[in-house]
Order: structure tokens, then sequence, then C-alpha cells
């Protein structure tokens, strides 16, 4: 479908309150419901305040996604999943063209017509002709939700809190994806948490040291970081091996 008009609706609204928001509460102000931070930062009075109440959360949601791959959105914050429009997204406003994202309708009829188990495969084809992976098994759906999350660049430890998994469940995952010679870039979340700098000396420290096991890297580094940090490092590593 066109979602044109909606995009506009989304980007107005970002440009009108100013400060970057998080992705929940904007939802929130677009379907006019009122809380406790739109409501001390009067947001409840701007015009975009239910602007898009004629649409629903997941739409808003999916429609912030596609905004967000396009460029004219950005997450300005990780960890909040706050977000503001970007230099991209204001031209678009002064020459908007057509915006084409698919609907949960529609998606919901590709899954009757193909089947999930071989939309989950065609997807970790996508990403691995190595991976030989059952599409009936939670982990490989869970290792496309992984993926999917890393493309969107969130914040691990927020997906895991939300998928009600611990972070080592996830660093599981993408030991194993890297086992599938995948490569996964994680770096956007390993700068934010641990800094480029700490990163790159971790980083340079597996690439020299005889085995990159965890037990050696925490006998030299566990003073500074956890064992969590050094494995996210660990990964940034070896799937910039491959």
């Amino acid at each position: 479908m066109d979602a044109k008009q909606t995009l506009i609706i989304a980007l107005n609204a970002l440009v009108e309150v100013k400060d970057a928001l998080p992705k929940n509460t904007f939802v929130d102000l677009l379907m006019g419901k009122g809380n406790k931070e739109i409501e001390e930062n009067g947001w409840d009075e701007a015009e975009a305040f239910g602007a898009g109440e004629g649409r629903d959360e997941e739409f808003w949601h999916n429609l912030l996604e596609k905004a967000i791959e396009a460029g004219y959105i950005k997450i300005k914050a990780v960890k909040s999943q706050s977000i503001s429009i970007t230099p991209t997204g204001k031209k678009y406003l002064k020459k908007p063209e057509p915006f084409e994202i698919k609907e949960e309708e529609e998606f919901s009829e590709d899954i009757k017509e193909d089947g999930i188990d071989d939309i989950v495969n065609s997807a970790l084809k996508e990403k691995s002709q190595s991976a030989q992976k059952s599409s009936s098994s939670p982990r490989t759906r869970q290792q496309i939700k992984i993926i999917q999350a890393i493309d969107r660049k969130i914040a691990l430890d927020d997906f895991a809190e939300n998928e009600g998994i611990d972070l080592n469940d996830i660093l599981d995952e993408l030991e194993e994806l890297i086992q599938m010679k995948m490569h996964i870039d994680i770096t956007y979340f390993t700068n934010e948490v641990l800094g480029e700098s700490c990163v790159d000396e971790l980083v340079e420290y597996f690439s020299e040291s005889e085995s990159d096991s965890i037990d050696d890297a925490m006998a030299e580094y566990g003073d500074v970081y956890n064992a969590e940090e050094i494995r996210l490092a660990r990964i940034v590593y070896r799937s910039n091996k491959i």
C-alpha cells in the first residue's frame, strides 16, 4: 500500500515536537493516547496529537521501521529507541513521493499461502547458504528475530528484555550464526555500550592471541570488562574474519 500520507503525518509530527522521543511514546502521541511524558511536555496540545488515530499501533510501528530503513527517521538513542527526523526526511516533506509498505493483512496472507516454515527457511537461506536448520525449531525462529533486530539496529539488551530472555542467550545464538559463516555486524551496539576504542582494543587482543578463549581474555581484562562485554567483542572479531 502507498503510505505517503501517513508518512507525512509522522514526519510532520517529529518536526513539530522537535525533541527526540521514544518510539512507543511517539506512537501514543499519533494515536492521541495521553501519558505522563506526553502531558509533561505539553505534546497533548500539539497538532500532531491524535493525527494518526485512524490507524492502529501495529501499523504505526511498521511504518516507523520502514521510515528508519529508508533514512527518513533515525534512532537517536539506541537504548531508549528515541527517534527524530533526518535531513532526508525533511527533504521528503518538501517533495513527497509514494512510500510503499506491506500491511499486516498482506503479511498474513503471505503466511497462509507460503506457510510459516517456508518463510523461515527462505529468510535463513538469504542470510546464509550454509545454514541448514529445521524451520520448525524455536531456535531458528529466534535467530531470525535476532537478525531482524540487528538489521534495525535495536539494542540487544532491549531486545533480550522484550523477548524475556537473557543477553547471554542472544550471544549464544550469534556465535552459532557465525559458526554457520554468517557475517553479523553488531558494532552499532558494541560501540554504544563499550565505546569504539574499547571494542578495537579487545578485537586487537583476540587477533594477536593464540586463542580466542573467553577465560584467557577474562584473565587479561577481567578487571576492566565483564564476560558479556568480552563475548560481544569476540563476536565482532569472529564476524570480521568471515
